[in-house]
């Protein structure tokens, strides 16, 4: 039996093989079987055998071809493993070839995906803000300054907040408050916030200005030059009328009245919050309190056991003489002097207040934001607060007691205290 002249065939099997992984298996499948073949002939022809074999029902042939040279194998080997290193030059009377089987580059697994800070933090429903002039971004959903205005604490571009998905307020997550979480590589912007500035109206013209705010300390309070012009057609549907106290924000980069003219209204202020020291509303007197100077000196005598107390008031000159009274219940004494509001940042006081044990409040001479900041984190370290009504030593003492008692916040009696 002749070994049939595959060459051809070989030659046209390569040439449409694609670059596909499908069709570069098949081809070595096909190359496989013809090398398995032709190694049968390695060893030349068999001897007969001696003895007769039982045939089956399938015909046999005897093999009388000539084994294959080893330059032939090694060429046809070459087809499947790829050309060496030293590959040998095609004959003279034979174009080079240019068809080259290629091996699939094996791909390497992808690198698992870093996770950020804020998808970590996002996994305990904590989210940084983004201030803007009005409003914020939270968690990429618009949160109105309606919503952050009636918030007992302030919020802050680069904040972190805790949302309560089961609380909605206005179809959004409610804000439950802001942590001490911050986001590494995130430089938060400078927002500046002209507080309670009333309009005024510019003769001859229908655009409004501010130039003074009720609390006296910003940038137009410096000089009676600064002022900012604030155009009605501007704010559709807000009526702007002179009179009519606002917020302003605007971003600050440093240009002073330059960026302040290209802020905008943030707030506008009801007439009841005009008043900026109007104090808390008190508790409603349910029932008259008999023997209430009696009830008091029960409770005077107590004893502080060397546990600190922090007294926030803005009344500079009597912030050292309370101190007296805090060291006759054998208490540690802490004054905060909050007569300058600028000065009073709600870090200060957070930290401030975790360190202390009791915190009393004198509203008597400090802003509403200080007293609802204080409120805020004494909550949230769980630390007794009570109310004095005015900076003097009865009402700090009664204060106290009612904070080591578990007593309301505000004094139930209605005698005047001197």
């Amino acid at each position: 039996m002749q070994i049939y002249d595959y060459r051809q065939d070989l030659i046209d099997l390569l040439q449409n093989t694609g670059d596909d992984p499908r069709s570069l298996q098949q081809t070595l499948r096909s190359l496989t079987t013809i090398i398995n073949i032709l190694n049968h002939y390695d060893d030349g022809t068999p001897a007969k055998d001696s003895a007769p074999v039982k045939r089956h029902h399938y015909q046999t042939h005897t093999r009388h071809e000539q084994p294959m040279s080893p330059a032939a194998r090694h060429t046809l080997r070459s087809l499947l493993t790829g050309p060496s290193s030293s590959a040998a030059k095609p004959a003279a009377n034979r174009p080079a070839q240019n068809t080259v089987v290629s091996r699939p580059t094996p791909v390497e697994p992808a690198a698992p995906k870093e996770i950020s800070q804020e998808e970590r933090l996002a996994a305990d429903n904590l989210y940084l803000v983004h201030r803007k002039l009005s409003g914020a971004e939270i968690n990429h959903r618009y949160y109105s300054e309606a919503i952050l205005h009636h918030l007992h604490f302030p919020v802050e571009d680069g904040d972190v907040v805790e949302l309560d998905t089961q609380q909605q307020v206005r179809g959004l997550p409610a804000i439950r408050r802001v942590t001490s979480d911050r986001i590494d590589d995130y430089e938060p912007t400078k927002i500046s916030v002209i507080e309670y500035a009333e309009l005024k109206s510019v003769p001859g013209s229908d655009v409004l200005q501010i130039a003074s705010t009720m609390k006296g300390d910003s940038l137009l309070d410096q000089a009676p030059a600064n002022t900012v012009v604030i155009d009605p057609f501007k704010y559709p549907g807000r009526d702007l009328k002179p009179g009519m106290v606002i917020d302003f924000a605007y971003y600050d980069r440093g240009n002073g009245l330059k960026d302040a003219s290209e802020g905008s209204i943030r707030w506008i202020h009801e007439k009841q919050d005009y008043d900026t020291t109007k104090q808390p509303a008190k508790p409603k007197q349910v029932k008259k309190v008999t023997n209430t100077r009696h009830d008091y000196e029960k409770k005077l005598d107590y004893d502080l056991k060397q546990r600190t107390v922090l007294v926030i008031t803005g009344v500079r000159d009597k912030v050292q003489g309370l101190k007296p009274v805090i060291a006759k219940h054998h208490g540690v004494f802490h004054g905060l002097d909050a007569s300058a509001e600028e000065n009073v940042s709600s870090s200060k006081l957070k930290r401030e207040i975790r360190d202390a044990d009791f915190v009393i409040v004198c509203i008597d001479a400090i802003h509403h934001r200080i007293s609802q900041l204080a409120n805020h984190h004494a909550k949230r370290y769980e630390k007794p607060l009570a109310i004095a009504n005015v900076t003097s030593n009865t009402a700090v003492e009664r204060a106290v007691g009612r904070a080591l008692n578990g007593d309301p916040a505000y004094a139930v009696s209605s005698e005047k205290i001197d």
